[in-house]
């Protein structure tokens, strides 16, 4: 896929990492480059399946759910993985669900509106999750960064 993609490509995708709401126009005043070039990219990313949709960066605390909560998940058969995710991705508090080496098999990102809210949903959701063998919480005291990897054209 990289040798699809060159030095505008990546000026195009830091641009929209950055704000996806841009317009076209603006990317392409930017880089000195036409509108309909910086259409026909995207399509090309998309179509490539690098791009796959667009999204809002939005600020929990401000909409009242003041906590995010990452969770380790010990699974107690392997196996159990995919039922394990399909319950998991059936919560709507959980926002991210990672199948992870190391220590845990799954990592999942969960926001709650408070103490009480994160303990209904870890007791009467999470924890009625067959195959779920145990769980070490995180609670996140302050998010500091949130970005995209800023892309460069690396030689071939």
């Amino acid at each position: 896929m990289r040798n699809k993609l060159d030095q505008v490509d990546f000026n195009i995708l830091n641009i929209l990492a950055d704000n996806a709401q841009t317009a076209y126009t603006d990317v392409a005043k930017e880089l000195t480059i036409s509108p309909g070039t910086v259409h026909m990219r995207m399509r090309k990313m998309r179509e490539m399946g690098l791009i796959t949709g667009a999204t809002l960066t939005l600020d929990y605390a401000k909409m009242g759910w003041k906590m995010t909560i990452f969770l380790g998940i010990f699974l107690s058969e392997i196996s159990l993985f995919k039922s394990v995710m399909k319950k998991l991705n059936d919560i709507e508090e959980v926002v991210k669900i990672h199948h992870v080496t190391g220590k845990y098999d799954i990592f999942i990102k969960m926001h709650a509106r408070d103490s009480n809210h994160y303990k209904q949903v870890y007791q009467d959701e999470i924890l009625s999750v067959a195959g779920i063998r145990g769980i070490e919480s995180f609670i996140s005291i302050e998010e500091k960064v949130e970005r995209h990897i800023q892309f460069i054209e690396l030689p071939s």
